[in-house]
């Protein structure tokens, strides 16, 4: 059976607007902005909502929204800006950078909320937007935009098994979130704030334990697509604390690379160029990589003696939110975007030195974590699948689902 299309625009209702500036009293309100929504979870960030005072409220904030909505972002619709509101944000205001779509009788919510996440709608909003530099479509565009209507019932049960797979995939992903949470927990717990020291290791210049920052060299770039044997990093394989190769651009076959610009597996890699807010990144290689080169910005840490140190426990130490702080301190430079740290001042950055004995048996507790970490991101990445695979069934009438009242 393929199910009719129908135009979203008449399984909607209208939505109550409001200019919150001439409103009456100064109340306050829960404000969602472009920047609320969790774009990968496609939920509302609760710490990202703001509340405004209706005298002080934004131009864009206008559109009231009630439990059981639906909001999609009209711009940049690649990056699918796309939420269900929930009872936490029942009446709130929504900017008028979102489409507010509140299904009538014809309509399951969450069955619309699924159909908006989908690659098919995501597609055809990419297709249909304007502006090159700021891409956009209007609420015409979405609302005017074609949806499979099948009858209430197996809406409700495409919904149904949606939200039981959707809910899978989100509890592993929020497993590896309090992995890591758990990491930083135990890294606390054992050897306290590094920059405090309330333990009293003592704090001992990185030149007592590295010989030197090993770095690459600047190449330029031939083309994002293009196909070589060999690929430099960009500073963003390292930024956010797992390595990235896919972050990395390619460099000609006529260039041939000294063998110590390879990166290599157990590499700690440190970032002495970036954003004040960004800059000193640093990111353990736990597996083997053909072909990945460093560039100048990113360097490597050559040990004095690897038996003395465990690199895990620097790593963690490097990547502590106390320790990045001190780190950014380090950086100097005029350009108010990039900033530099240099040799000199990072072998003589300070840090909490425990025995080796407690390094190591960080170090043991963290790679058992790493392993169940890897096992759960194998564990995601299927259920990703599983649930993107019944997505495109669900609206193709591929699950033979029954209409049951």
């Amino acid at each position: 059976m393929i199910w009719p299309l129908e135009a979203i625009a008449n399984c909607i209702d209208n939505i109550e607007t409001w200019n919150p500036r001439k409103a009456d009293t100064n109340d306050s309100f829960l404000y969602l902005d472009l920047s609320s929504i969790d774009k990968e979870k496609k939920v509302i960030d609760s710490k990202s909502v703001n509340t405004v005072f209706a005298h002080e409220a934004p131009s864009r904030a206008r559109q009231i929204v009630m439990t059981q909505d639906v909001i999609v972002a009209t711009v940049r619709p690649n990056l699918n800006g796309v939420a269900y509101i929930d009872d936490d944000f029942h009446l709130s205001t929504a900017s008028t950078g979102y489409c507010v779509l509140r299904c009538n009788e014809k309509l399951d919510p969450k069955y619309l909320y699924y159909w908006v996440c989908g690659s098919t709608f995501i597609r055809d909003m990419v297709k249909k937007a304007t502006g090159a530099n700021y891409p956009a479509v209007s609420d015409k565009i979405i609302k005017q935009s074609l949806i499979p209507l099948p009858p209430l019932n197996v809406q409700r049960n495409i919904a149904k098994i949606l939200d039981q797979a959707n809910q899978l995939r989100q509890q592993a992903a929020q497993l590896e979130t309090e992995l890591n949470q758990l990491a930083q927990t135990v890294f606390q717990e054992m050897f306290g704030d590094p920059v405090e020291n309330l333990k009293k290791w003592p704090m001992t210049p990185l030149s007592v334990v590295v010989k030197a920052f090993q770095g690459g060299k600047s190449l330029g770039s031939i083309g994002e697509d293009t196909k070589t044997k060999n690929r430099v990093l960009k500073i963003s394989s390292v930024t956010w604390r797992d390595f990235n190769p896919t972050q990395s651009k390619p460099v000609s076959d006529d260039y041939e690379p000294p063998s110590e610009h390879f990166v290599k597996k157990d590499d700690l890699l440190f970032s002495r160029a970036n954003t004040t807010e960004l800059v000193g990144a640093t990111s353990y290689v736990w597996d083997d990589y053909e072909g990945y080169l460093l560039p100048d910005k990113l360097w490597r840490f050559i040990w004095k003696d690897e038996d003395k140190i465990d690199q895990l426990f620097i790593w963690n130490l490097m990547m502590n939110p106390t320790t990045r702080r001190e780190l950014g301190k380090l950086a100097t430079g005029s350009g108010g975007s990039m900033k530099n740290i240099s040799k000199k001042k990072l072998l003589d950055f300070k840090i909490p030195l425990p025995p080796h004995e407690e390094q190591k048996k960080y170090g043991d507790f963290y790679r058992n974590l790493h392993s169940t970490v890897v096992e759960n991101r194998k564990q995601t990445i299927e259920l990703e699948t599983l649930f993107q695979s019944l997505t495109q069934k669900a609206f193709k009438d591929e699950l033979r689902l029954p209409e049951t009242p």
